[in-house]
């Protein structure tokens, strides 16, 4: 019996209408998909079906991505239903329909060419194997991720601009003018258009999906009958389906089926069909002009199987392992012009983010300032069509975190906007040579002659950063006038690149944001910024007559001391501020230094104090009314300009700065109660890290080049000198806390080895103390103790010396 072909419900209508409907679902998301994600309504469901990215991910990734349950669902249903999910509902399978119909002249021209539908199954293996031995490139075949991209690069920017295009063109016709403008307004609220859409290497893709549609000159479905892997994928697991195509008795065998069928599945003039290739498109029940055919029912399926050659497959396999050092080639990298991309915030670290993003561009798609763009071979090949941030065309909104809710594999983790705005996904650089400021500056005697206003500003002003991530250093000549010159705070700049943005410097900005691997959090509450105000206005007739001026972490440092920054950036500096108080004609310079941690701040201390100690702060000590203060992690310096300042004054301004400091008293750092008190120096002791310091401190009479102790940022060293007899040179005594024993024992074996290699004879153990005796008749003394080393320089007296040295070596822990 004839099927009723006048009805509306039969299979036929109702899969181009489920197609019709699926795709309107699909542009409705991709479209609205930052309204929809504002409100929670998953915006990436259709890119969460893909068996294939779940697959892909999860194996790469080494962990099951829960967000992709729909694709497990979708699998279980193609086992019962059929390959349904090519036919009726894939977005790129519709689009690659509409274009077909463009070359159906074309294709009416008899061709024999090679039945590359094997070739999916190959590309299948392929990617398979490629996520053990490589990187993923799923993101690249995955026809949901092309389908997004396709409508995200390419279908909606170049509507938008299309549009904008035809709009100004009616514009400047009479009458017609008038109605151009609401009309264009219109457009935009329903393609929602917040700002024309541009996308760098949208060319690239251009020609990728021309190719692709192109090849339907040839077959209808090209990509689907041979290219695609998640086709491969439904292929497989629709063989033993209930919804299969079925032909009863009564086949004329008159080919007609054969002929239209789009995806060349139907084989023996109608009667047989290629397994797991159908699907369900319903053409050939329409067509069939004896009613011969349908999809269930008692009839058997005839069906064939497609041939694998052992051959194709180890080819695959081989091309896996081939592609290894290609994708793993950097080539920006390799040429010297590759940087860190700046990636999304809540990207994971990059070797997991490569292996997770499905590269869909769903992430830029919703993008409120198009500044998520997606790669060629700016990250090598393996990181092609990857998202990164692009500031110079659009930043990262500060209270925007759409892109990390959008993300269906997770390569973009899911943050809360408060931490997203601390989350630093890059951080800002200054070109000097570009800064219309600095560049002023650099030609200051020029200016000088012919004043004018080069302070500009824009990236401070812009910078969304609640404490401001970009602060100016001040110069101000004789006359008052100013030049500001930005720095960047790096330890709060979260590189949302809206600096760089702003810049208004053509061309290549002043300000550049370079991205962060691993992205990391920011300072919450960073102390530094409320470092300036620290210092009062005014303390008796003193008052600041130049407001205070920060310099931030080591570039600042070295702007502000040129040649000696390194012994302060050997401990945890973050930042100087620096303060002129002045009365009269006299002046007191004011300097707080901040440190992340109250040992670093008192080592500094000791480094720079001299003369007698004073109680004031944690610790303090006062020279010629120069003042030096150690409070918790500030180390504060007052220089007077003239001896005319007095002591009282100097002392009133430090008591008004630590009155401004957090309270409470620290303690002076572990290692120094190990040290000895009888004969101690107390103005004498120095506490440090790394070796640079310890090349300032006498204890050899030959410079020591090699690190023989090594010191380090994980080590902790006290240097003390002490009186060891009357009438006697001091002699110094060091203790040095490791990381390890191993390190510890180490250190020792080489300084003996130093000590020996100068000539300088070894005397009898003393318990565990070695002792050397040196070519100007002084002794030294080394000894380890667990993570501990103990050592004594240019002692006058052995036997003294040994027992200071073994004093210490009993009060270290065990």
């Amino acid at each position: 019996m004839l099927q009723d072909k006048k009805s509306p419900f039969r299979a036929y209508n109702l899969r181009k209408w489920a197609q019709a409907i699926s795709l309107a679902i699909f542009l409705v998301l991709l479209v609205y998909a930052d309204p929809f994600t504002s409100r929670n309504v998953p915006a990436d469901a259709f890119l969460r079906l893909s068996p294939l990215s779940a697959l892909g991910t999860s194996i790469a990734s080494r962990e099951l991505i829960s967000q992709y349950w729909p694709a497990v669902i979708l699998v279980l249903a193609t086992v019962v239903m059929g390959r349904f999910f090519c036919g009726w509902v894939c977005p790129f399978g519709t689009t690659i329909d509409l274009t077909d119909k463009l070359f159906k002249r074309q294709r009416e021209k008899e061709r024999r060419l090679y039945d590359g539908r094997r070739i999916k199954y190959y590309l299948l293996a392929f990617l398979l194997l490629s996520l053990f031995i490589s990187r993923q490139m799923i993101g690249w075949f995955d026809p949901l991720s092309l389908a997004t991209n396709t409508y995200t690069i390419l279908v909606h920017p170049y509507l938008v601009t299309l549009l904008g295009g035809f709009f100004n063109f009616l514009q400047g016709i009479p009458i017609l003018g008038g109605l151009a403008s609401p009309a264009h307004g219109f457009s935009n609220q329903v393609l929602f258009v917040l700002r024309e859409p541009f996308f760098h290497n949208h060319t690239a893709f251009l020609i990728v999906f021309l190719a692709i549609i192109s090849a339907g000159i040839v077959y209808r479905r090209y990509w689907c009958r041979n290219l695609c892997p998640l086709g491969a994928i439904f292929a497989l697991g629709s063989i033993g389906a209930y919804f299969q195509r079925r032909v009863r008795k009564g086949c004329q065998v008159c080919g007609i089926c054969q002929k239209e069928c789009r995806m060349g599945c139907i084989t023996e003039g109608g009667k047989s069909t290629l397994a797991g290739e159908c699907i369900l498109c319903m053409d050939c029940q329409e067509l069939c002009p004896s009613g011969a055919i349908r999809f269930r029912g008692p009839w058997l399926p005839k069906l064939q199987e497609v041939d694998l050659s052992r051959r194709g497959l180890i080819t695959a396999c081989f091309s896996s392992v081939a592609m290894v050092p290609a994708l793993r080639f950097n080539f920006p990298q390799k040429l010297g012009k590759g940087h860190q991309m700046i990636r999304p915030p809540g990207a994971l670290e990059e070797g997991e983010f490569l292996a997770r993003c499905v590269r869909c561009g769903e992430c830029m798609r919703v993008c409120k300032t198009n500044g998520l763009h997606p790669t060629l071979l700016e990250a090598g090949l393996e990181g092609a069509w990857t998202p990164r941030l692009i500031p110079r065309i659009g930043h990262c909104d500060y209270t925007c975190t759409l892109c990390s809710n959008v993300c269906p594999s997770e390569a973009i983790r899911p943050v809360e906007l408060p931490v997203k705005q601390r989350l630093a996904i890059g951080k800002a650089r200054i070109d000097q040579s570009r800064c219309i400021p600095w560049v002023g500056y650099a030609g200051l005697p020029e200016l000088a002659r012919g004043w004018k206003d080069v302070n500009c500003g824009v990236c401070e002003e812009v910078c969304p950063v609640p404490t401001k991530a970009i602060h100016f250093n001040t110069y101000v000549d004789e006359q008052g006038r100013e030049i500001r010159r930005p720095f960047v705070r790096e330890e709060v700049c979260n590189g949302c690149g809206f600096c760089e943005y702003a810049c208004p410097v053509m061309g290549r900005a002043a300000i550049l944001v370079e991205g962060v691997q691993p992205q990391v959090p920011v300072e919450s509450s960073y102390e530094g910024y409320k470092i300036k105000q620290v210092f009062p206005e005014r303390v008796g007739a003193w008052e600041v007559k130049v407001r205070p001026i920060a310099y931030t972490g080591e570039s600042g440092l070295y702007e502000y001391i040129d040649g000696g920054a390194e012994p302060y950036l050997s401990y945890s500096f973050q930042q100087v501020a620096v303060a002129e108080y002045r009365h009269n004609d006299m002046r007191i310079l004011v300097e707080i230094w901040q440190f992340g941690s109250t040992d670093d701040a008192f080592g500094v201390y000791t480094k720079d104090r001299e003369g007698s100690e004073l109680v004031l702060g944690d610790h303090a000590s006062i020279h010629e009314n120069y003042l030096w203060i150690w409070k918790g992690r500030y180390y504060i310096r007052l220089e007077p300009g003239s001896p005319a300042v007095r002591l009282s004054e100097v002392g009133a301004i430090a008591e008004a700065i630590i009155d401004r400091l957090p309270p409470g008293r620290s303690l002076p750092p572990e290692l120094l109660r190990y040290l000895p008190k009888e004969g101690l120096l107390h103005e004498r002791i120095q506490f440090f890290h790394k070796k640079i310091i310890l090349d300032n401190i006498q204890i050899s009479d030959e410079f020591i080049e090699e690190n023989v102790f090594g010191l380090g940022d994980e080590t902790d060293v006290v240097v003390a000198e002490y009186i060891l007899a009357s009438g006697e040179p001091p002699t110094k005594l060091m203790v040095v806390k490791y990381p390890t024993e191993e390190e510890a024992r180490k250190a020792r074996e080489g300084y003996v080895r130093l000590r020996l290699s100068l000539g300088e004879s070894l005397k009898e153990p003393f318990y565990t103390v070695l002792c050397f005796k040196d070519k100007g008749g002084r002794y030294n003394t080394v000894l380890s103790k667990g993570r501990y080393l103990v050592a004594c320089f240019l002692a006058s007296d052995c036997l003294l010396v040994e027992d200071y040295t073994k004093v210490v070596g009993d009060k270290l822990p065990d």
